[in-house]
C-alpha cells in the first residue's frame, strides 16, 4: 500500500487520472471545475480554460534537467533569463525551483492541481504562465480578480491557490488552483521519506546536491504553500 501511494504521489503511477478535452486530470476535479467555469462565464464572461494539468514524472524529469542543462530557458523573480555558467549550481537550483519543482515533488503529478488561463483573451499556444499576465494590464487580470472574490467568499468550488503569496519558496503563481479535498490529503501524506526515495531513484541533474541537501528542499519547496 506503502509503495502504491509513493508512485502515485511523485507521478510514476496514478489510476485515477483520465482524458479531460485535450488534458489529463483527477476524475474528480471534473465537476467543481466545470461549475467554476460556468460561473465565470456567467459573472464576467470569461472562459476558463486548462493550460497544463496532470504531468506524470518522466515528463517533470524532461523539464527539470532541460532547464538544469541551459536548453530550457529559466527565469528569475523580474521575467529575465537566467544563464546558468553566470551561477554556482546552488544558486541555479534555486532559481529552476522558484518557477519549476524537483521532478516527483510537483503538485502536478496528482491530477488535482491546474493552471488556468481565460482563452477568451488569448491562444493556448500564447499563454506564458508569467505574473505579468496576470496583473496590471494583464490579460487575465479580470479572471485573477474575479478568482480573488470567489476564493475569499469561498465560492470557488475549493478550489484555492497553493502560491497564492510569496513564502520564500515557489514563486507567486495566480494561475495555480489546487482542489483542496483531494490535494489536501495528497500534501498530508507526501514525507520526507518519500521525497528521499524519489530523488534517489532519480536521474537528474543536480542529484547530488539536492540529495545533500534535503531537508532544506522538502521545506522550503514543498511543505512552504498558502493552505486552503
Amino acid at each position: 500500500m506503502k509503495d502504491k501511494l509513493y508512485l502515485q504521489l511523485t507521478g510514476r503511477e496514478n489510476n485515477d487520472i483520465i482524458q479531460y478535452g485535450d488534458n489529463l486530470i483527477h476524475k474528480d476535479i471534473i465537476s467543481p471545475f466545470e461549475k467554476l467555469r460556468a460561473k465565470a462565464k456567467k459573472e464576467i464572461n470569461a472562459q476558463i480554460d486548462i493550460v497544463s494539468s496532470f504531468r506524470d514524472y518522466n515528463r517533470q524529469e524532461i523539464i527539470w534537467n532541460n532547464k538544469a542543462s541551459g536548453k530550457r530557458k529559466v527565469l528569475d523573480d523580474n521575467e529575465c533569463i537566467v544563464m546558468l555558467d553566470e551561477h554556482t549550481p546552488e544558486d541555479f537550483i534555486e532559481f529552476i525551483m522558484r518557477f519549476s519543482a524537483i521532478p516527483g515533488l510537483s503538485r502536478h503529478h496528482w491530477g488535482t492541481d491546474i493552471d488556468i488561463f481565460d482563452s477568451n483573451k488569448l491562444e493556448k499556444s500564447q499563454v506564458q504562465l508569467v505574473h505579468s499576465e496576470c496583473v496590471g494590464d494583464g490579460p487575465f487580470t479580470l479572471l485573477h480578480q474575479w478568482l480573488d472574490d470567489a476564493i475569499q467568499s469561498d465560492q470557488s468550488f475549493q478550489f484555492f491557490r497553493p502560491y497564492e503569496k510569496d513564502l520564500g519558496g515557489i514563486s507567486v503563481e495566480k494561475w495555480h488552483i489546487s482542489y483542496s479535498p483531494i490535494a489536501e490529503n495528497f500534501f498530508q501524506q507526501y514525507s520526507l521519506e518519500f521525497f528521499a526515495r524519489n530523488i534517489e531513484e532519480s536521474q537528474i541533474i543536480f542529484k547530488d546536491i539536492i540529495l545533500k541537501n534535503i531537508e532544506y528542499y522538502f521545506e522550503k519547496y514543498f511543505k512552504r504553500i498558502n493552505l486552503a
